[in-house]
């Protein structure tokens, strides 16, 4: 009778301390950062402006909020590319405007700076037969609401 007392009274109060995506909005707002499972093996992490647009978008291998240290997962580099053009299609982001390639062994990190967006793409291909071969993608946007990006 004690262990099923003490169960229930471990299972109420975790369930008192546990606090659902809705509190967290009511008592705080409205997120100025999310991350969305994109694709099985994709996240997507978005922040958002004060206008509540999007600013920059990181896409990268699902990993928990506080990192682990952990062998560098790999996504399908085909996914990638897909949540890529879904984000940022290619129509909206304007003139090319710079290009410039950083190689380091397997590496492979690639800045494409448009009118209106910047995109890196990091790749990892010492596998070239492999189909997942991409390690992170960042996009920020040019908007005067966004925070600038360094240099």
């Amino acid at each position: 009778m004690r262990i099923l007392v003490g169960c229930l009274l471990v299972a109420a109060v975790s369930v008192v301390l546990t606090q659902s995506s809705q509190e967290f909005h009511s008592r705080y707002g409205e997120p100025n950062m999310e991350r969305f499972t994109a694709r099985p093996g994709i996240s997507l992490a978005v922040e958002y402006g004060s206008d509540h647009l999007v600013c920059q978008v990181l896409i990268e291998p699902p990993q928990s909020l506080i990192h682990q240290e952990e062998q560098a997962r790999l996504m399908s580099s085909e996914g990638v590319s897909e949540v890529l053009e879904e984000v940022a299609p290619a129509s909206t982001r304007g003139k090319e405007v710079n290009s410039s390639v950083l190689v380091s062994g397997c590496n492979y990190a690639r800045l494409t700076d448009y009118e209106h967006v910047s995109i890196m793409r990091s790749t990892h291909t010492c596998d070239p037969s492999s189909q997942d071969q991409d390690v992170r993608t960042a996009i920020t946007f040019k908007r005067d609401i966004c925070p600038k990006q360094n240099k």
